[in-house]
């Protein structure tokens, strides 16, 4: 009787494993796919392309800027992004530095960094860094944002 639960355990043993590493897999490949995504949503936002960076984000997402009043969906979105597209000396970059992928694999949330410029009061350039958090969820088999935060660090 006794090697029969040994065998049932070592079952249970690998089978938790085997689905460990298939999370581990999949985790992975979210991760690149989420990466993937940044760069060419930095890319978009900063080429100006409005529609393009308002592509990445779900129809009911919410967008929180520094200093500003939460835009909920995505004609607040586009109008907030509009808004800061249309300032004099606009350009935007940003990357991920951190990506966790939560179990089930149908969720993620992104940390990192951006560069950010306006034309200062006597329109020469004016060069800010800051942070964000980004939660994006898988819908429909495909990666979008659904919260994005993000503030100066000064």
């Amino acid at each position: 009787m006794q090697p029969h639960k040994n065998f049932v355990r070592v079952l249970l043993v690998l089978a938790v494993l085997s689905s460990t590493l298939a999370f581990g897999k999949d985790a992975s490949r979210d991760e690149q796919a989420i990466r993937a995504l940044d760069a060419a949503w930095s890319q978009a936002a900063g080429a100006k392309d409005l529609d393009k960076t308002v592509s990445f984000y779900a129809d009911d997402a919410s967008m929180l800027p520094a200093n500003a009043p939460i835009a909920n969906g995505k004609d607040a979105i586009r109008a907030a992004w509009s808004q800061l597209m249309a300032l004099p000396g606009f350009s935007l970059s940003f990357a991920p530095s951190k990506i966790v992928i939560a179990k089930p694999g149908d969720m993620a949330d992104e940390i990192g960094t951006f560069h950010f410029t306006l034309n200062d009061s006597q329109g020469k350039p004016a060069t800010s860094v800051g942070k964000y958090v980004v939660n994006w969820q898988k819908r429909g088999g495909q990666w979008k944002v659904v919260a994005d935060i993000f503030n100066d660090d000064k």
